[in-house]
């Protein structure tokens, strides 16, 4: 009697299995037999279907290498295909490979050519660069333009095995001539290659005679080639007017494109070249209005959206250049079915454009807005009606009707906008507070959010004797004041309560005396506590002076602070045609630069040159108005210095936004009156003031040693610099408990004559990266003759340590410890 077999246990036919790449070697043994071209194709199109899964195939590496000895360009490809990704894991065996390669890369036709140069050059192997560099010299020079097309990327390619293979041999001089090469794809990919291997010399230096070459067959080119020419014309310097003209008129039938790049390189140039010629500019600009709005309406979401932000930047410059866009206006009205990011950017053109003429449509449609589904675009929009009603004082009367309006909605956010928003038009237009007066009483009951609770005590403070019940709708809040989560509503009503107090004594005075108890004897918030000790000791001192402090007359508010940000745009500008735009911060605060600091600006093509009269000439000789991207910016105030953590991995540089101040001078600190003293505390509110460390005392037989104020440095000026001096002793501080920021730090290190030329956060952990530079003034005499540079590289860990590392340029020992000394006590505030 036969015995029933035991059941198999499950899974267990995979272990029965020979394995894939088995069956896979016996495929391509068997195929290769057969001498069945069909049978192998599909053995090795088997190969590389488990190889894009994610298989492990590279046991099959010396069967590929075989079989790509075929003349069957598809088997070719995809034997390649293998070859170039395992050839670094297989690199002993990929050396079988090389001479098969070799082998095609003289075969008779081209395109057997091309690829098998494409695949040798993608072997990235060091080892390699013996075979490499022989095969691109004569690819170089091939008959056939798709083979020279190829060996181009291929000298890359061995750049980036191995600088010194290209620079130090024939193949970049040979790189150069293609530049005037009779195919337009290998110029192109000519543009992009020198580019990139001379990027530490500034890239491809453009002259007149290759420049006219490459206009003349400007239409040879495919959109991404004639984009590269177009990048690379932005370098050119013209010589005339004439030069000039017929630049532009060569150019303008590129307008007529679909290509959004292709309009806005051209609009860049355009732009660049008329920068000296206000009249010709705006001209200009009516030219290129047309093309920006149609690739606007008829782009894709995201193409619609990067010629926005262009069409934002320009309309930034102010001037004329809004008088050009403000007649459409309304090609700029939202949509109800375009993506949020879009409509942000519309919003925000429509208020730049708008003017007496046109403020109340604009008004109208953006008020239409603030029911948008989307609470940010509400937000903006009601943002957008105040900047309007700033701008525009014409419309202060008609908006504040409508803010007025809004508050009826009972919509949290939208009450809080409001109410914001209305603060700040009765700082600038106080006779318009009678129309909003009915309308803070219902503020005080709906509006929730800690930025609309500020402004509206901010406006019973200013105008509690206006308002009729003022102290009645404080009271609530003086009676909840311990319960209120934020600090900075605690902050604005203890001051809205001091200046009723001035204004109506007698309803006051009982909550006041409260609210002072809580804060001084109950609160627990530092800032709090000092601000109502100094109110009662004032009140206490003298009530007629904490008057004339506290509610001191204010100036009409001409011009908000944070609109003043003309040299940010600028700079970002400057770097028009890039993502900077897209961005709206320059490059350098989110390129992750390879070395200290990349070449990251972007170039401006210069207009024809004007003589400069003496007083247009700066401290360096140059004509002030001339810009060279960000060269052209003011220095930027460094952060205190701090050392390379040994565990960096990412070099992120930005920060590029920031511009040089006078260093403030300290104030002077004279011995305060006994009473005053014991008032105010000064010892104690300032901690005593010991805690900062002094700077050491230069030596008698020098000068006092001072940093330069007003100095300029480019990016690759500081990065050969950096290359090229010593490294002195790394400084490490711990870091003193608090919230930091790299503006703080860029901000304290500005103070002090230390110049921020890149800073940013690198990922792990969120540490701080700087890089600073200065140059001594006064003090200890140079080495040898010239300035005095010093290069900082300060890592900045919030809540850690803060690591220093300083290189100098012409500078005696004892001034780099005098610079050190200063870059610490620049940061006293932050550093223990």
């Amino acid at each position: 009697m036969a015995q029933s077999s035991a059941p198999r246990p499950p899974g267990s036919a995979y272990f029965e299995k020979k394995g894939e790449v088995h069956e896979l070697r016996q495929l391509l043994r068997g195929a290769a037999a057969d001498r069945d071209q069909q049978k192998k194709r599909d053995a090795i199109k088997k190969v590389i279907a488990y190889m894009t899964l994610g298989i492990d195939v590279s046991p099959l590496f010396s069967e590929m290498v075989m079989a790509s000895a075929t003349t069957d360009l598809v088997q070719k490809k995809m034997v390649y295909l293998y070859l170039v990704n395992y050839a670094e894991s297989n690199s002993d065996l990929a050396i079988l490979a090389v001479n098969t390669l070799q082998k095609d890369c003289r075969d008779d036709d081209p395109m057997i050519r091309g690829l098998a140069l494409r695949s040798l050059c993608s072997l990235n192997l060091l080892n390699m660069v013996e075979y490499l560099q022989p095969a691109v010299q004569r690819a170089l020079e091939d008959v056939n333009g798709y083979v020279r097309k190829t060996a181009v990327i291929g000298v890359l390619k061995v750049f980036h095995i191995s600088k010194s293979a290209v620079l130090d041999s024939d193949l970049l001089p040979t790189l150069k001539r293609l530049v005037h090469d009779s195919d337009a794809h290998v110029v192109s990919n000519t543009i992009c290659a020198v580019e990139e291997v001379l990027a530490d010399e500034g890239g491809l230096q453009p002259t007149r005679e290759m420049v006219t070459n490459m206009l003349n067959r400007l239409n040879q080119f495919s959109e991404w080639g004639q984009c590269a020419v177009l990048r690379l014309l932005t370098k050119y310097q013209v010589a005339d007017e004439a030069e000039m003209f017929d630049i532009m008129n060569i150019l303008d039938s590129l307008l007529k494109q679909s290509s959004s790049a292709v309009v806005l390189a051209v609009t860049k140039i355009f732009v660049d070249l008329t920068s000296n010629r206000p009249d010709l500019q705006v001209e200009v600009l009516r030219r290129l209005k047309g093309p920006l709005l149609t690739l606007m309406a008829a782009a894709t979401p995201e193409l619609a959206y990067t010629v926005l932000v262009h069409i934002q930047a320009l309309c930034s410059r102010g001037g004329e250049n809004l008088e050009v866009f403000g007649p459409d206006f309304k090609q700029f009205f939202c949509r109800y079915n375009e993506p949020s990011y879009i409509k942000t950017v519309k919003i925000e053109i429509l208020t730049m454009l708008a003017d007496a003429g046109s403020a109340e449509p604009v008004v109208s449609e953006l008020s239409e807005y603030v029911t948008d589904v989307d609470a940010e675009i509400s937000r903006r929009a009601i943002r957008a009606i105040g900047k309007i009603a700033v701008r525009v004082p014409s419309t202060a009367e008609m908006i504040v009707g409508s803010l007025t309006s809004l508050l009826e909605l009972d919509i949290d956010y939208v009450s809080t906008e409001a109410a914001v928003v209305m603060k700040d038009l009765v700082r600038k237009y106080p006779q318009q507070f009678q129309r909003a007066s009915g309308a803070v009483e219902r503020c005080m009951k709906i509006v929730s959010e800690p930025e609309g609770k500020c402004a509206v005590l901010w406006i019973l403070g200013e105008y509690g004797l206006l308002i009729e019940d003022a102290p009645y709708l404080l009271e609530p809040m003086i009676d909840s004041f311990l319960e209120e989560p934020s600090g900075a509503v605690r902050l604005e009503m203890l001051t809205a309560a001091v200046k009723l107090f001035f204004c109506r004594p007698p309803e006051m005075q009982e909550m006041l005396g409260r609210l002072l108890e809580k804060a001084i004897q109950e609160s627990t918030h530092p800032d709090m506590r000092d601000r109502a000790l100094l109110y009662y000791r004032l009140l206490e001192h003298a009530p007629e002076e904490a008057r004339r402090v506290i509610c001191a007359p204010k100036e009409v508010v001409e011009e908000f602070q944070e609109e003043m940000d003309a040299d940010a745009r600028d700079r970002v500008f400057e770097e028009f045609n890039t993502l900077s735009t897209v961005y709206r911060q320059p490059a350098a605060k989110f390129v992750l630069a390879k070395g200290p600091l990349a070449n990251l600006g972007a170039s401006k093509m210069q207009p024809p040159p004007a003589p400069a009269s003496p007083d247009q000439m700066d401290d360096r000789g140059a004509a002030s108005g001339e810009a060279n991207g960000y060269d052209s910016a003011p220095a930027f105030t460094p952060a205190p210095p701090a050392q390379t953590s040994t565990a960096e991995t990412t070099d992120l540089l930005g920060g590029m936004d920031a511009t040089p101040a006078q260093p403030a001078a300290p104030p002077p600190q004279p011995s305060p009156p006994s009473g005053m003293s014991d008032l105010l505390c000064m010892d104690d509110f300032l901690g005593g003031g010991d805690s900062v460390p002094q700077a050491p005392a230069p030596p008698p037989a020098a000068p006092a040693f001072t940093l330069a104020t007003q100095t300029l440095m480019d990016g690759n000026s500081f990065q050969a610099r950096w290359a090229q001096l010593p490294q002195q002793p790394q400084q490490q501080r711990q870091m003193r408990p608090g919230p930091l920021t790299t503006a703080i730090i860029e901000d304290a290190l500005r103070r002090a004559g230390i110049f921020v030329i890149a800073s940013g956060t690198i990922p792990p952990g969120q540490a701080m990266k700087f890089y600073f530079y200065a140059q001594q003034a006064t003090g200890p005499a140079p080495l040898a003759g010239g300035d005095i540079w010093f290069l900082t590289e300060l890592v900045v860990v919030p809540g850690g340590s803060a690591q220093c590392s300083v290189k100098a340029e012409n500078a005696q020992p004892v001034s780099v410890e005098q610079y050190t000394a200063v870059l610490w006590q620049s940061l006293s505030a932050y550093v223990c």
